[in-house]
């Protein structure tokens, strides 16, 4: 660590809940620039698995947010996992906005920047509890699939087989759903299989016992720009037919989730459900845009609402999401210092 004595404020916050012990734990670390360079990625990591949480922001922040803060209107955000720092992700990305418009009152600030592009963040009309980010997207879908790869006749080595075998559910119908389900990047680097369960009973099922290390399994992911990064499983269900507002013309979708990888379960995950919104907005093709309202965390006992929405155009025969709007409210829990 750091040779000299530093300490930094922190905040956690429960993300996609209005109620505390609910939603997605996330730690935010300000980091006042003067302090910036002392702040290494290896640092940077070392706090990150000492929260332990799903993921930490580093929330960049002047020295005198009081004299010089209402001139600047955007922030950096860095987002780190124990494991990795990540270009973008949702509930970070919620927690962060929500923190910076209401617990620290910063209207001014309309964008956060990450390392995947700015995110232009402001309060949802009507409700001044919660917000709304602007998400980037580079959507893309995955020629591959995991059935693919196992039905592969040559190019795949056996014990890479063997490996994804191993990691897949016990229950038919949910490893049917790990087969065939698309993996779809919401930005490069960032990739979600995208698993359609048939009902609430098989998404109980899921499992944390089995983890599918992606890194080892070649041949998922697009060559070229589309490789690497992160890669998860995305369990889904609908839980009501879709419907049409009768005013706006844009469909509306309510499902459950669950995201269980890398040996534990994410009480929410946004980037996940924009992913998700994407390829299903492209998919369906839902050129009159999308309105999504997701619930994950219930089987852990932190449930969490997801709203997204999105618009789409058609270029040249092809749909491509235009606007991605990640929302939901936070709450702060607690607050402290780190010593360096």
């Amino acid at each position: 660590m750091a040779s000299q004595s530093i300490t930094l404020t922190y905040l956690t916050v429960d993300v996609f809940t209005s109620t505390r012990y609910l939603g997605n734990p996330l730690a935010v670390v300000l980091v006042p620039s003067s302090q910036r360079p002392h702040l290494t990625q290896d640092v940077k990591q070392r706090i990150a698995r000492e929260f332990n949480f799903s993921e930490t922001v580093f929330l960049h922040v002047l020295d005198d947010e009081a004299r010089d803060g209402s001139s600047v209107t955007s922030r950096e955000i860095d987002i780190f996992t124990i494991e990795e720092e990540l270009p973008f992700a949702g509930h970070p990305t919620v927690g962060a906005a929500y923190l910076v418009l209401n617990h620290l009152g910063w209207k001014h600030v309309d964008t956060l920047v990450t390392k995947a592009g700015p995110i232009g963040i402001r309060p949802l009309e009507g409700d001044g509890k919660r917000v709304k980010a602007t998400i980037p997207h580079a959507v893309h879908v995955h020629s591959q699939t995991l059935g693919g790869i196992l039905g592969s006749k040559g190019g795949v080595r056996a014990e890479t087989k063997e490996f994804i075998t191993a990691a897949l559910s016990d229950d038919p119908e949910i490893r049917h759903a790990e087969l065939n389900g698309p993996a779809v990047s919401i930005v490069r680097g960032m990739t979600f299989l995208l698993a359609k369960l048939p009902s609430l009973e098989h998404l109980a099922k899921v499992s944390t016992a089995k983890r599918l290390d992606f890194s080892k399994v070649k041949g998922l992911l697009d060559k070229g720009e589309w490789e690497g990064g992160f890669v998860c499983r995305y369990y889904y269900v609908p839980t009501e037919e879709e419907r049409k507002d009768e005013e706006t013309g844009r469909k509306e979708f309510k499902f459950r989730t669950r995201m269980v990888e890398l040996g534990f379960e994410d009480p929410a995950t946004g980037s996940a459900a924009c992913t998700l919104a994407s390829y299903l907005t492209v998919s369906g093709r839902e050129t009159g845009g999308a309105r999504f309202e997701l619930t994950q965390g219930v089987e852990m006992g932190r449930q969490s609402e997801i709203e997204v929405e999105a618009t789409a155009v058609e270029e040249i025969g092809e749909v491509k999401v235009k606007d991605l709007y990640l929302g939901g409210t936070a709450v702060v829990v607690m607050k402290g210092e780190i010593y360096m």
